[in-house]
């Protein structure tokens, strides 16, 4: 399909609901116009839409139009109150490098001998000038959109620590020093709810999400997992239950299907699913206890893939995720890269509409059939 056919396609599919009604409704098992879905373009649209990195961090007036715009085109809104898998590291004083057009990067780790975590441990959000001028700017955005949801978000236990401590050495220090490893994901843990607080506190947030790719298979395997990860997940969660009386929603980047059971055991009911992941076991295995989303490629399809490519991957996801009996949500697998050409966000979008007509949670849908 050519760009121009996709535009005009597009044009032919008419209104559609909006997203948080469609989402209301799906939940409650009933007919919908299509699939959830989300598109994970914030980074991808603010650089094809000309705003740099460094635009966003500085200027007020352009992550607003920013906003706007999405809101306006995708109805996608949503003021976040996310500190990023490293935004709390920065707090404590890492220092990181800001790119004009790519990912933030940690280059001076502040934990570098576990002697500095007393002083670390007095933390505190409202003492810190970084998170306080987070808080300044969200307040600023609400009062700017006030009928725009807001939302926060933290980094997991695991993606925290190696934020904070240079990742060999969390990897070296499973064995040669878990002590202090436990005692530096428990402070991890501390901040992270103590943020959380502070959003709900402030502005009634009970919509947090967590992102902790350092938790994957890929990563720790199983026994590590088992050890290190998985009592500062659980710590987190009932954290974040006990704040917001919310569930919080879960992605891990890689391979996750040899630890989702005990993640569900935890008490998580909504995770995203990277793309290296067979949907179809993933349904299987979980999707009775999980609201599952993602799958779709992020690089090799969203960003180096054509507008048919992008189609047929939508088509793929929901023949095999529309019927998981907690539903399912089209998505790509992880956030989608700049770089991404627009005509492929709206494909996403595009196949979507088309393909899952009628959505009924955990109701089979035969995308497949042409």
């Amino acid at each position: 399909m050519t760009k121009k056919e996709l535009y005009e396609n597009i044009k032919e599919l008419g209104p559609e609901m909006n997203p948080q009604e469609r989402m209301m409704l799906y939940m409650q098992g009933k007919e919908v116009d299509c699939l959830p879905y989300s598109l994970l373009s914030h980074e991808a649209l603010a650089y094809i839409w000309g705003f740099t990195t460094e635009n966003l961090r500085h200027s007020f007036e352009s992550m607003c139009a920013l906003l706007e715009r999405k809101r306006d085109l995708y109805g996608e809104p949503g003021i976040s109150g996310g500190l990023g898998l490293r935004g709390l590291s920065e707090a404590l004083g890492s220092k990181l490098k800001y790119p004009e057009n790519s990912e933030d990067m940690v280059v001076e780790h502040i934990l570098k001998d576990y002697d500095q975590l007393d002083a670390l441990e007095e933390f505190e959000v409202e003492k810190n000038t970084i998170l306080l001028n987070k808080l300044d700017l969200m307040k600023r955005l609400m009062d700017h959109f006030p009928d725009m949801p807001a939302f926060g978000g933290v980094a997991g236990p695991m993606s925290t620590a190696i934020s904070i401590r240079r990742i060999e050495l969390v990897l070296r220090d499973m064995v040669r020093d878990p002590e202090h490893l436990h005692r530096l994901l428990d402070f991890c843990v501390t901040c992270n709810l103590k943020w959380v607080k502070t959003l709900h506190e402030t502005f009634g947030i009970t919509s947090i999400s967590i992102a902790d790719p350092a938790t994957t298979t890929d990563i720790l395997g199983y026994k590590y997992y088992r050890e290190f990860s998985y009592p500062y997940m659980k710590k987190l969660f009932d954290g974040i239950m006990e704040i917001t009386h919310q569930v919080p929603s879960l992605h891990i980047c890689g391979h996750s299907k040899k630890i989702l059971p005990d993640l569900a055991d935890i008490g998580f009911n909504n995770f995203s699913l990277d793309n290296c992941e067979n949907l179809e076991e993933i349904k299987n295995l979980i999707g009775d206890r999980m609201l599952l989303g993602g799958n779709i490629a992020p690089v090799d399809v969203m960003m180096n893939g054509s507008i048919d490519d992008v189609i047929e991957a939508t088509r793929q996801v929901i023949y095999y995720g529309s019927d998981s009996p907690c539903g399912y949500i089209v998505m790509p697998g992880c956030q989608v890269p700049r770089g991404t050409p627009l005509e492929n966000i709206d494909a996403l979008r595009y196949a979507v509409r088309k393909y899952s007509k009628g959505a009924v949670k955990g109701k089979r849908i035969n995308s497949l059939e042409e």
